[in-house]
């Protein structure tokens, strides 16, 4: 008997600093992780929404770069690894928590069990623009002269596996087209191939063509999303020109590693959801054309899984697998 109450005493004691804890997260310092080099749109994002997340949590949200490995996988595994107190955080994308671990080989970790989920923070559109070789100013121009000669057109992406690869195998499926797949290391690499006429088209994320629009080297044919775009008013989206299963959005969340407790899940939410509802975030989100979302973290969770899996069956129906 007495062996039973000491260990019902020892179990208590376990427990108490961890709901003592909960109850006063956080104490000190968060990590954000974003598992891409500075500048981009993910880093961008992290810095802009953990600025106000830090005002609300009441301590410093530091945000440390870690790229590496294929779509972001360096920095991915070390979120998953850190311990589940809080305490490290990370952005995650389409393309870590879906294309990735759809189309590698063995895939580094499982976006069902190696996570906790926070909230989707904001979502971009995709594109597929034109370059000067296409012969296309429109969708339905490129997708009659794909049918004409198959294999004819190429389009260009950011590398084999990427979101921007798989949405171009999506772009053959629903147009019942055949286009030849030239990856790159990156989307500038591809765009200035592109805008050089040594490949036709290509599928990207806003941000990187931008530049590019801006200066007329390559023209956009459709975007991604359910509603034009306001600085693209002249360009149909993929469901207006009769193609709505293309439609595929860049988006970018946050994350921690699994088994955090409920409490600190929630906590953090309620920090990025009053970051991404604030007049300072919306503007600067406006100004890179990305819609605030604010999920919650079962939506979130929902989300990533129900788009993991057809990733998955996309992969496996086109034969896709990463280098």
């Amino acid at each position: 008997m007495q062996w039973r109450v000491l260990a019902g005493c020892l179990m208590v004691a376990a427990l108490t600093p961890m709901a003592a804890m909960a109850e006063t997260y956080p104490a000190k310092p968060i990590r954000m992780i974003v598992p891409f080099p500075p500048g981009g749109t993910a880093d961008i994002i992290a810095r802009v929404v953990s600025d106000k997340m830090a005002q609300d949590l009441g301590v410093a949200l530091i945000v440390e770069n870690r790229p590496g490995g294929a779509g972001g996988g360096v920095g991915t595994m070390e979120i998953a690894r850190a311990p589940a107190d809080g305490y490290t955080i990370g952005i995650a994308t389409v393309g870590t928590l879906g294309t990735a671990p759809a189309t590698a080989p063995k895939a580094l970790y499982d976006p069902a069990k190696d996570f906790s989920y926070i909230s989707n923070i904001a979502a971009m559109p995709m594109l597929i623009a034109a370059g000067p070789s296409s012969g296309a100013a429109t969708l339905a121009q490129l997708v009659e002269l794909a049918k004409k000669s198959p294999g004819k057109l190429a389009f260009a992406s950011g590398g084999t596996g990427g979101v921007a690869h798989l949405m171009g195998a999506r772009f053959e499926v629903a147009s019942g087209t055949k286009l030849t797949h030239i990856p790159y290391r990156g989307a500038n690499p591809a765009l200035n191939d592109v805008t050089g006429g040594q490949v036709d088209v290509i599928f990207d994320a806003l941000a990187s063509s931008w530049p590019y629009l801006q200066t007329g080297r390559i023209h956009a044919l459709a975007v991604s999303g359910d509603h034009r775009i306001a600085a693209l008013p002249q360009v149909p989206t993929f469901a207006e020109a009769g193609l709505p299963a293309v439609s595929t959005r860049a988006w970018y969340g946050l994350i921690g590693p699994a088994q955090m407790d409920a409490k600190t899940v929630d906590r953090l939410y309620a920090a990025v959801k009053k970051a991404v509802d604030s007049p300072e975030v919306r503007a600067r989100l406006d100004k890179l054309d990305t819609e605030a979302i604010g999920s919650t973290p079962a939506a979130y969770k929902k989300q990533v899984l129900e788009e993991l899996d057809g990733w998955k069956q996309l992969a496996t129906s086109q034969h896709i697998v990463a280098d």
